[in-house]
């Protein structure tokens, strides 16, 4: 007898100890807002947070994707970390694989986010630094994009510094090449 009543005094030991840890995780995480779906146009988006961007997506219809291969199926680096300056105009992704032909060929897809989010950059999909982009240039520390294969992601430092003095910044971001498929 008592060792049932001991039996039944841990099961409510453990019992309460179960529910005090995880009825608090369960309201903290229906608490979090889920990620935004990443947008059916493509442009620049700006973002409030890292946590604010969308998660890539797992397929897009009418095309494929190959973790580490660019448009074409060739290696690409799809993580990076990139300076831009202030005066020094637009810049994009060294060797991006853009190409001025075939533009339904491929679609890119890129989360970002400045290293210093006292210091927001402009963004735009544009098809080199010297054309503009047929969006509009969007100003954040946070931000997506997307564009076909002949376009790319781009960055300016713009012509305000922040509060700082900074005159140049790191952008942190993280792409995903799709290439169409049947």
């Amino acid at each position: 007898m008592v060792q049932t009543f001991q039996r039944k005094k841990v099961c409510a030991s453990f019992t309460a100890l179960l529910v005090t840890t995880l009825v608090p995780l369960s309201l903290t995480s229906q608490q979090r807002p889920a990620r935004p779906a990443w947008p059916k146009q493509a442009g620049a988006y700006i973002a409030t947070s890292s946590e604010a961007i969308p998660a890539f997506p797992r397929e897009l219809s009418g095309f494929r994707s190959e973790d580490g291969k660019d448009f074409w199926g060739k290696p690409f680096s799809v993580t990076g970390t990139m300076r831009v300056f202030q005066g020094n105009g637009w810049l994009g992704i060294y060797k991006f694989p853009s190409t001025m032909n075939g533009c339904s060929s491929g679609f890119f897809m890129i989360r970002w986010r400045s290293a210093s989010p006292d210091t927001p950059v402009q963004s735009s999909v544009r098809p080199s630094a010297a054309v503009a982009g047929s969006g509009d240039t969007k100003p954040g520390a946070f931000g997506y994009m997307s564009g076909t294969n002949c376009e790319q992601p781009m960055f300016n430092f713009g012509a305000t510094r922040n509060r700082n003095g900074a005159t140049l910044v790191d952008i942190h971001y993280e792409l995903k090449f799709w290439q169409a498929g049947p």
